[in-house]
C-alpha cells in the first residue's frame, strides 16, 4: 500500500517533466512554460478569494458541529506560540501539493487525454490515493479526498494559474487546524480552539477530521458551488476587463 501512495506522488511529476519536455522540444522559451505550468504573477484577488472560500466553509463546519453537539469546546486561547510557523508549513505544503498534484499533472495528461472532466478524475483518484495511509483514513474520507481533487482541478483548470487553488487549499487547512482545532487529514495541530469530537464518525469524520465524514463531503459541495459562482462573476468578468483596458491602452499607445 505505501508503494501505491508514493508512485501517487511521484506519477504526477513524472507527467509534469513530460509536458516541460515536450514544450522544450517546441521550442517554448522559459516564461512560456511557467505560464503553460499555470505558474503566472501573483494573482492577490484569486489567493483572497480562494482563502475566504476556505475560511467559509470551515466556519459552516464549525457551526454545525457546535449545533448538533457533535463536539465541545474545552478552551479557546489567543496565545499560540506555533501558529506562525504552522501557518508556513500550511502554505508550502498548499504551494507543493497544488504544483505537482494540478500544475504538473494536468498539464502532462493534456498531452494525452482532450477530456477535462476524464483529467479533473484522474488527478482526483491520484489526490485521493495520496491521502490513503492517513491517520483515521475511511472509504468515505477518501471519497471526501477525491472530491477535495475535483474541487481544487477545477480552480486550476478554470483560472489557468494555480494562485486561487493554493489559496483555497492553504485556508482550508489553516481553518480546520490551526483555527477551529479540528485534525487535517488525520494529522492533529494546535488551534485556537481546544475540542473534543464526538458522534458518529460516519458524520464528524473521527481522527481523520471533519473532511472524512459527510459534513466534510458538505462543506466541499460548498466549496464546488462557491467556486463555480466567484469564477463565473468575479474572476472571469475580471481578467476579460483586464484584457480589454490591455487593448486598448496598446492601441492608444500606436496611434
Amino acid at each position: 500500500m505505501i508503494v501505491i501512495k508514493y508512485l501517487a506522488v511521484i506519477i504526477p511529476i513524472v507527467f509534469g517533466i513530460i509536458a516541460i519536455l515536450k514544450w522544450k522540444s517546441n521550442n517554448n522559451n522559459f516564461k512560456e512554460i511557467l505560464k503553460n505550468l499555470g505558474i503566472v504573477p501573483l494573482k492577490i484577488s484569486h489567493i483572497l478569494i480562494g482563502i475566504l472560500i476556505g475560511a467559509l466553509a470551515f466556519t459552516f463546519v464549525f457551526i454545525v458541529f457546535n449545533y448538533f453537539e457533535l463536539m465541545s469546546i474545552k478552551h479557546f486561547s489567543w496565545n499560540i506560540g506555533n501558529i506562525y510557523v504552522t501557518a508556513i508549513g500550511f502554505v508550502l505544503m498548499a504551494i507543493m501539493e497544488e504544483l505537482f498534484s494540478r500544475s504538473f499533472f494536468i498539464s502532462g495528461l493534456k498531452i494525452y487525454l482532450k477530456s477535462t472532466s476524464l483529467i479533473i478524475i484522474i488527478t482526483a483518484i491520484f489526490f485521493s490515493i495520496a491521502h490513503m495511509l492517513n491517520n483515521g483514513v475511511t472509504f468515505l474520507s477518501s471519497f471526501s479526498t477525491f472530491v477535495g481533487g475535483i474541487m481544487y482541478a477545477y480552480a486550476f483548470i478554470k483560472t489557468k494559474n494555480i494562485w486561487l487553488p493554493i489559496g483555497l487549499h492553504f485556508s482550508w487547512n489553516f481553518f480546520q487546524g490551526c483555527i477551529y482545532g479540528f485534525p487535517v487529514s488525520g494529522l492533529k495541530f494546535e488551534g485556537l480552539y481546544e475540542i473534543n469530537i464526538f458522534g458518529s464518525n460516519i458524520w464528524t469524520g473521527g481522527q481523520y477530521g471533519p473532511e472524512g465524514g459527510l459534513i466534510g463531503i458538505f462543506a466541499r459541495i460548498f466549496v464546488l458551488i462557491a467556486l463555480w459562482i466567484a469564477i463565473k462573476y468575479l474572476l472571469i468578468p475580471t481578467q476579460k476587463l483586464k484584457k480589454s483596458a490591455s487593448v486598448i491602452n496598446n492601441t492608444f499607445s500606436e496611434i
